[in-house]
């Protein structure tokens, strides 16, 4: 679980931004929101409020780009690191970006430090905490400007043997992490392996649900309880769907295309994969609906937005309770009521135990939520230079008997004016006329 994060030179993000997922010690709603580990109270989901254009995706961009850039194994020594730094601020277009997080794997709480530009990692330190504030490296990582090269110093506690961290060291390149060279390895340490393996298979993911009806059929698929509480949990709205039957349609895989897929640059992992592929399989899901004149089949694809999306949600939700995922959403709620993006965080909450939810809205549902927790709000604004800022403490101040949609209309969220007049068309009507229809008159000549 992530305690806190700090980013600094990263797209909108100029000066440090903390994102933090330690608890208040707000009583009010109870405990559903809270996971406690040791004595340090995280919460299972934190909210981005903000306009658009205030840089809410950027933060979530900037949690999927470090866990891609310190999983990833690049084939090419010349690969970058595909991100921006600052732009609006000549002085910030040579600055290294920083990445500082605390997070804890299971009970036990870890530092990870990356100081990154495009093209090389320039500093990069794994510590790991013992008794409190007590901490000690399981290794530092520096750019040797002078000498040109990347020098990795290990833990003299940690179980690696001489021979090993020599091996580590040589193959650290400008563009890949120290846990990213230890996992391409065939070398053994369950320091370095717990903590890879954490940033691969659970750290944050941004997830777009758009386009998630595969994924949905194949967990229905295999698991008999997800759809059981999926039916459950719809006919809560209403809906008349009693039933969901999934069925596969299997191709085999041309040799011709899957020669060509091996051509192109993949990993020694994703290679492997594609040449033990023979078919692919396509997957429906096929939603029962029962009504007085009886029952009837209809595709997913014939199901309301809002429907496939709740679905979407739901299943991902399931999943990463299940396993413990980290998972970062942008736009959480859209084409959905209030009451259903309530239910699918009441669902998260109740049920997560090691799991964490980030994501981006300005849907004034989730202000009606309930049971929200103030602590959980941050509000996202940019400053006249186009840096994002983050707000943590405006509404937290906020008194919990005053409804927080009705804090925002009364303005209370500061960087947000929600009374701001709507624009006027028809100040510029003829101009904007003109602009539209510009080709009919170059006709007309």
């Amino acid at each position: 679980m992530i305690q806190k994060i700090t980013i600094s030179n990263f797209f909108s993000i100029r000066e440090p931004l903390e994102v933090s997922f330690e608890a208040s010690k707000e009583k009010q709603y109870g405990e559903d929101w809270i996971t406690q580990v040791g004595n340090t109270r995280l919460l299972k989901a934190l909210i981005l409020y903000g306009a658009n254009g205030s840089g809410k995706t950027n933060i979530l961009f900037a949690l999927d780009f470090l866990r891609e850039a310190i999983i990833r194994f690049p084939m090419d020594e010349d690969d970058d690191f595909s991100y921006m730094r600052f732009a609006l601020d000549p002085e910030y277009a040579d600055k290294n970006s920083v990445f500082d997080l605390y997070f804890f794997i299971g009970d036990i709480r870890y530092r990870y430090y990356l100081e990154i530009s495009p093209t090389r990692i320039t500093k990069e330190e794994l510590r790991v905490y013992h008794n409190g504030n007590s901490s000690r490296a399981i290794y530092t990582r520096k750019y040797n400007v002078e000498r040109d090269v990347n020098t990795v110093r290990f833990g003299t506690w940690i179980s690696l043997s001489q021979k090993d961290r020599k091996t580590i060291e040589e193959s650290t390149k400008d563009n890949i992490s120290v846990l990213s060279v230890f996992a391409s390895k065939n070398i053994s340490c369950d320091e370095l392996k717990i903590v890879r393996n954490y940033f691969k298979y659970e750290f944050f993911k941004i997830y777009y649900l758009q386009d998630g009806d595969q994924e949905v059929a194949k967990a229905l698929k295999d698991d008999n309880r997800l759809k059981l509480l999926l039916v459950d949990l719809i006919k809560t709205f209403h809906s008349n769907i009693i039933d969901i039957k999934v069925e596969e349609e299997t191709k085999v895989i041309p040799e011709e295309a899957r020669q060509i897929l091996l051509q192109m640059k993949h990993s020694e992992e994703d290679r492997e994969a594609i040449e033990k592929l023979q078919t692919l399989a396509r997957l429906t899901s096929h939603y029962i609906h029962k009504t007085r004149l009886g029952e009837f089949s209809l595709e997913d694809s014939l199901q309301s937005e809002g429907t496939r999306s709740f679905i979407r949600h739901l299943v991902l939700f399931y999943k990463s309770i299940q396993n413990g995922w980290l998972i970062a959403l942008d736009e959480f709620g859209a084409g959905m009521q209030a009451k259903t993006q309530h239910l699918l965080l009441d669902f998260f909450l109740k049920f997560s135990e090691r799991s964490q939810l980030i994501f981006a809205t300005q849907s004034l549902g989730i202000l009606d939520y309930p049971r929200m927790r103030r602590d959980a709000i941050n509000i996202i604004s940019k400053d006249d230079i186009g840096q994002t800022h983050i707000d943590a403490n405006t509404v937290k101040g906020i008194h919990k008997n005053i409804k927080l949609r009705k804090a925002y209309i009364d303005g209370k969220f500061t960087t947000i004016d929600p009374n701001e007049p709507d624009i006027d068309l028809n100040a510029e009507y003829n101009r904007y006329k003109s602009l539209i229809f510009a080709d009919r008159k170059e006709e007309m000549i």
